[in-house]
């Protein structure tokens, strides 16, 4: 039997006590038997990851299986994830974050239906505790009501949402059809990869739906590469966004356009908010013109934009 659904997760070292919780809310949505499969894809993590072990209480009707690489970067365990799944459609989940089931609910029906490529939904971002103050199951999920109804935000094809939607790129942002990925993989030791992946995703989608569910529980903390303040970090994170810009332009696409001038406005407020260096701003700014990213057109994109549009002609 062809799974529904693959979900894969990515694993480096994140505390346990997050794997857990993650595996539980995806136990929570109560597939049949055989309609979901999980793959836990463990990015070198030292030690190893062993999910046999009874805390982690894997539940019979689903098909959890753990694949061990030496670590390669998430990009390299999220295609490894791809290459090894067996749904329809694919889900990808970080280790650290949850799904929230009784939003998930209205994903999985959109799913079964099987009539877009693409079902992107919201999500809900919050500080958590210490792994040690994990909660349970039972206490953490009850902090979210039940999403009392989906309205549908969005149903057309993926390059009119690229034209006339804003994007967040976030690949765990929505499930699609596995065929329609073709050889469209992540970039290897790139941050930042999905801003790369999910435009290209789009271009490939018929049909995308978004729903207004709040699915999705994203953890901010401390510890991962993209908060880290760490000088050579910070500098690869930059250079990073404007590798993918450069990529996404190289593409000559004119329904790419939109997103272009959005993920030039987040380069710019990056390099801002991760050195506060005025010497630094106007340096990639003036990179970014002589790139002809800049001067960036006056578009009521969202307010954000529109703002920064304005101000940008000042650098």
């Amino acid at each position: 039997m062809t799974p529904l659904i693959s979900f894969i997760i990515t694993y480096h070292n994140e505390p346990e006590a997050y794997l857990r919780a993650c595996l539980e809310s995806i136990w929570a949505l109560r597939f049949a038997e055989g309609e979901a499969e999980v793959i836990v894809v463990d990015d070198g993590s030292e030690p190893q990851l062993i999910i046999q072990n009874p805390k982690f209480k894997i539940q019979s009707v689903l098909d959890v299986r753990l694949i061990r690489q030496e670590q390669a970067g998430l990009s390299v365990a999220r295609n490894t994830g791809i290459e090894n799944a067996k749904g329809r459609y694919i889900q990808f989940v970080d280790a650290d974050d949850c799904l929230l089931s009784s939003a998930y609910g209205a994903v999985i029906e959109q799913v079964r239906k099987e009539e877009a490529d693409v079902v992107m939904f919201r999500m809900i971002a919050s500080p958590q505790p210490s792994p040690e103050r994990e909660m349970s199951r039972g206490n953490w999920l009850s902090l979210w009501p039940p999403t009392c109804g989906s309205p549908l935000l969005w149903r057309g094809g993926g390059r009119l949402f690229l034209q006339r939607r804003n994007l967040r790129a976030a690949a765990w942002g929505y499930a699609f059809r596995r065929e329609i990925l073709g050889d469209l993989r992540f970039h290897p030791g790139l941050l930042h990869e999905d801003e790369l992946f999910t435009p290209q995703l789009f271009l490939k989608a018929e049909t995308l739906v978004e729903l207004d569910a709040k699915a999705y529980f994203y953890r901010q903390h401390e510890g991962t590469i993209t908060h880290s303040q760490i000088s050579e970090q910070v500098q690869k994170r930059l250079n990073d966004i404007h590798f993918i810009l450069n990529k996404i332009q190289s593409f000559d696409n004119p329904v790419l356009e939109r997103r272009i001038h959005q993920l030039t406005v987040d380069y710019l407020q990056k390099v801002w908010t991760l050195t506060h260096s005025f010497s630094e701003l106007r340096r990639r700014s003036r990179e970014l013109r002589r790139e002809h990213f800049l001067p960036l057109p006056v578009r009521r994109y969202s307010p954000r934009y529109l703002f920064a549009s304005l101000v940008c002609r000042c650098l």
